[in-house]
């Protein structure tokens, strides 16, 4: 095939060649974090030098090919494939090396070596990056996520970087606020559990190094006032309309005074389980689908007031950089933060956006900035589920609209291209698969945006106008409550899920599963494809035979053989 063949097939606006190349940096990020763990549970240090070498040498070996002298054939087949493969083989090169950097950095870390001899008592002077919420431990009340800057043991300081998370008790919890610096003493030792490598347990205020910035001050002031007025609500209000607006159920928020918010564990914990085997558990946190909710608002708004498209850019792109500051922080909003902007900057220079495009350069420039990324499974998921409608959404979408109405083709469209390629992930966290996730979205969508938007106007008037800030909640918690109906209705009992197996093996016959279904998807498309009439009253165009489409076309028939009955009389 000549390059011209090539060029004609090119189509800027569904450009995956970077897919290949971000999918091996993920694989070869993980390589190179369970091969960093293996060998310091095995050989040590040393160890890891085999594999390094074993890794890059076929990297490197690829990526030279074009510098040899190869016969004509051979060089005419390598100008097809050389750049793709050069290319997977650059981002595994860079995505390992950042990995094993980021292992080895840890590994010497003051704080890891300590906590790797056991639980020590230290003082520890860290920065806040998360809000305190309610703790996982019966042992504290609230825990934070934190990035340690030095650590003090036996009178000795040393500087650290390492991530770690925080278990203390009140009223400290009231103390330790997001973005400020403290000297904390607690035990260090290593996770149990989480995603956090490090804790700190029993942390006890010792001194405030350096005060939130201005901006957080001011966030926290809403949240905080945004949080006061949902405990007013009703019990699902209490729980879910925190939880769909930042992403911290209303269970999970500490009050800076320590009181308590009134929501029954039982019922929470209920609530909660209940959304995960319903298949709508992704409502719990904050997503892709706030920015893009928030987006289409601003665009809205432009367009009403004519704004310039580069105004229309710069607003859109403040507006997520707004909204992901106000949210609890997780992996899946930085992933939506990092695709936002990219789409802005598009907007910006008047191209149009590739989502394909953005979301492999957003997952490698992720995975080098935080190798921890390619561990994180709320990292997974979003990447996942973007993939799965970026890939199938608009073609199933076209396979069901002619027999079923635009909304709900759209919907199930939307919810099965995301599912296709986050089971396997679910199932790694979790051996059991939901039966009703497709009509528990079905159920829902026609109720998230309005409630997203209500909520997030609730976060952001409390704080000026607590009164209005309560209504609006309360308008966001009718919302919720057809959620929470949805939910307990379709997640409750025995006939929500199926088991399933679990590790490896579970993920990799859900793919098979999948495969078999896309199979048997596409056999009864091209069956369907060959039952095709000519319709008399319209020429050259073809329908399959489907009892929606003719049923319609019969509706229309009729209503015009009686207009024309009609006009003869």
């Amino acid at each position: 095939m000549s390059d011209g063949d090539y060029l004609g097939r090119e189509c800027g606006s569904r450009d995956w060649r970077l897919l290949p190349a971000a999918l091996c940096g993920w694989a070869a990020s993980l390589a190179a974090h369970a091969g960093f763990g293996y060998c310091m549970n095995h050989d040590g240090i040393l160890g890891l030098l085999p594999i390094v070498v074993i890794g890059m040498v076929p990297a490197v070996a690829v990526s030279g090919l074009a510098f040899l002298r190869l016969s004509e054939p051979l060089r005419r087949w390598l100008s097809v494939w050389h750049a793709s493969v050069t290319m997977c083989a650059v981002a595994a090169i860079a995505c390992a090396s950042c990995a094993l950097a980021y292992d080895l950095l840890q590994w010497r870390d003051p704080a890891s070596k300590a906590a790797a001899e056991g639980e020590v008592s230290a003082i520890t002077v860290i920065r806040a990056t998360s809000p305190a919420v309610s703790s996982d431990r019966r042992s504290n009340d609230c825990r934070l996520d934190a990035r340690a800057m030095s650590i003090t043991i036996d009178g000795i300081q040393q500087n650290s970087s390492a991530r770690i998370r925080v278990y203390a008790d009140h009223p400290e919890c009231g103390k330790l606020r997001q973005g400020g610096t403290y000297k904390v003493s607690g035990a260090i030792s290593e996770a149990e559990y989480g995603a956090m490598p490090l804790w700190l347990t029993d942390a006890m205020l010792v001194g405030r190094i350096r005060p939130p910035s201005i901006p957080m001050r001011i966030i926290d002031t809403m949240q905080q006032a945004f949080l006061t007025q949902t405990t007013q609500l009703s019990d699902q209000g209490k729980v879910l309309v925190p939880g769909l607006t930042l992403g911290i159920l209303g269970q999970d928020y500490v009050p800076a005074e320590g009181t308590d918010v009134g929501i029954d564990s039982t019922y929470a914990a209920q609530i909660e389980d209940a959304f995960r085997r319903s298949g709508i558990v992704h409502l719990m946190a904050v997503s892709g689908g706030h920015l893009a909710v928030v987006a289409a608002l601003v665009r809205g708004i432009c367009s009403f007031f004519l704004a310039p498209r580069r105004v229309s850019a710069l607003l859109v792109a403040s507006s997520y950089v707004m909204l992901s500051a106000c949210v609890f922080p997780s992996d899946s909003v930085s992933r939506a933060l990092m695709m936002g902007l990219s789409g802005a900057a598009c907007l910006f220079l008047g191209r149009r956006g590739q989502a394909m495009a953005s979301l492999s350069w957003t997952t490698l420039v992720m995975l080098m900035a935080c190798p921890q990324m390619s561990q994180s499974f709320g990292f997974a998921l979003s990447c996942a589920a973007v993939l799965g409608i970026v890939l199938f959404a608009e073609t199933l979408n076209a396979w069901m609209m002619p027999v079923m109405p635009r909304f709900i083709a759209e919907a199930m469209s939307m919810t099965i291209s995301a599912q296709v390629f986050t089971l396997p992930i679910q199932v790694l966290i979790e051996p059991e698969l939901p039966i009703f996730s497709v009509p528990a979205n079905l159920m829902v969508a026609p109720f998230v945006g309005f409630s997203t938007l209500a909520g997030l106007a609730s976060l952001t008037i409390s704080w000026l106008i607590p009164w209005m800030g309560l209504q609006l909640a309360r308008v966001a918690s009718w919302g919720t409550l057809v959620m929470e109906m949805t939910a307990l209705h379709l997640g409750t009992g025995e006939q929500a899920t199926v088991p399933w197996a679990g590790g490896i093996k579970g993920a990799a016959l859900i793919c098979v599963v999948e495969a078999i279904c896309v199979l048997t998807a596409v056999i009864a498309r091209r069956v369907l494809a060959a039952m095709i009439i000519q319709e008399p009253d319209l020429p050259g165009k073809r329908l399959i035979v489907n009892p929606v489409e003719r049923l319609r076309m019969w509706m229309e028939r009729t209503r015009k053989a009686l207009r024309e009955l009609q006009w003869e009389e």
